[in-house]
């Protein structure tokens, strides 16, 4: 039987590591092909964590492609893809993102990009950002809007892509990220436990500029408490971008385990889940 194949499309070297990476994990340890696709370079970055020193702009990219090699192979991708599209950086103001960066570039050119890596890889499940991206990065916006257009042009007989065979993805799902149920769940935990929330800011600001998909009712909950440690180490390899005294890390382990152990994905297109669902898979046959 041939294994099944699942591809996470990601905007930024870390996001990988933050989004899905306990999943991604859990699955390459029971043979699933794990396919990654990086959008951009990160190079519009900044030095997050104050005991990393300093990076010089020029040296950002570099940098930043030896943190993903690093943390990939932590998690176990099987195979990883760079789209090779520009940070755009982060701007709330979408008209003060600069020219010649993938939010400003044209649809078809990433879009068919990843629609070929599609068809090459065939994967049955695709997981990315909801519409609003998660929260309103310019990349993680366009991610999104990449990603959709490149499923369907994957499946559409009537583009030829340099002659590969069409593949249309069974299933496209996203990654809900910070849902409201995970963040009151964790942050009342801590706070009836005497410990210091986190989440106290992202709470008072979740209704006021936080993610339109916090409230989404997930379709499929993974149950993926065994391998946290394999997340926060892809983490830590990202040195310039996270800060291993911060707020990522602020959570006990144990307690997460306890109240909230999963990570958890909402359909986009492609066959509904059934009630209850556990795995991305869950009713597909994977030995096309």
């Amino acid at each position: 039987m041939k294994a099944p194949r699942l591809m996470f499309v990601h905007a930024h070297p870390d996001d990988e590591s933050s989004k899905g990476a306990a999943t991604a994990a859990r699955y390459a340890d029971v043979g699933v092909e794990v396919i990654l696709v990086i959008v951009t370079g990160g190079e519009a970055g900044d030095v997050l964590n104050p005991a990393y020193g300093e990076v010089h702009p020029h040296d950002m990219p570099v940098v930043r492609a030896a943190e993903l090699e690093e943390a990939t192979k932590i998690i176990g991708f099987t195979r990883v893809h760079l789209l090779g599209e520009r940070d755009s950086g982060y701007h709330e103001d979408l008209d003060e993102v600069p020219d010649d960066t993938f939010w400003r570039a044209p649809l078809d050119r990433p879009a068919t990009r990843l629609a070929a890596i599609i068809r090459q890889e065939r994967p049955h499940v695709v997981a990315t950002y909801p519409a609003d991206g998660g929260y309103p990065h310019p990349d993680h916006i366009r991610t999104h809007t990449v990603t959709m257009a490149a499923v369907e042009m994957a499946a559409d007989e009537d583009v030829d892509i340099e002659g590969v065979p069409t593949w249309d993805v069974p299933r496209t799902v996203y990654v809900t990220g910070f849902p409201r149920e995970r963040t009151m769940a964790i942050h009342e935990a801590m706070h009836a436990a005497g410990v210091q929330s986190p989440y106290a800011e992202w709470i008072d600001r979740i209704d006021e500029r936080g993610p339109r998909d916090v409230d989404a009712i997930a379709d499929v909950r993974i149950d993926v408490a065994a391998w946290f440690s394999r997340r926060d180490d892809a983490l830590r390899a990202h040195a310039t971008q996270v800060d291993p005294a911060g707020a990522w890390f602020a959570v006990p382990r144990d307690l997460e385990a306890e109240i909230f152990p999963w990570e958890t994905y909402c359909l986009l297109r492609g066959d509904p889940y059934p009630d209850g669902a556990t795995d991305l898979f869950e009713g597909l046959d994977p030995r096309t």
